[in-house]
């Protein structure tokens, strides 16, 4: 499978470090959501969706340790959807780009 070198080296870290990149994934969503909520940042932003992906991924380090069906199905979730929120916002700014510079 295309995955197993990393599962295989993401199982074998320290339980401290696995444990530790579970609490930076959580810290990562709840930064995000704090931001949003007191309108630091807009959650229809690039980095709006950028700490969500950083969040989930931190967060699916953590589940090679001590795997969770459910967990991970969440955590790939939201990596998939911030990378085409992402890729959504990239495109309409370059055609908006595109249509300024063809004023």
């Amino acid at each position: 499978m295309l995955f197993d070198p990393l599962i295989t080296f993401l199982s074998t870290l320290p339980p401290a470090v696995s444990t530790g990149c579970g609490v930076i994934g959580f810290c990562l969503y709840l930064t995000n959501y704090t931001l949003v909520t007191f309108r630091i940042i807009s959650s229809q932003g690039i980095t709006f969706f950028a700490l969500n992906i950083f969040g989930a991924m931190m967060v699916l380090v953590s589940l090679a340790q001590n795997f969770n069906l459910g967990a991970m199905l969440i955590q790939v979730f939201w990596i998939c959807l911030g990378f085409v929120a992402i890729a959504i916002r990239l495109r309409a700014k370059a055609l908006f780009a595109a249509d300024q510079i063809n004023l």
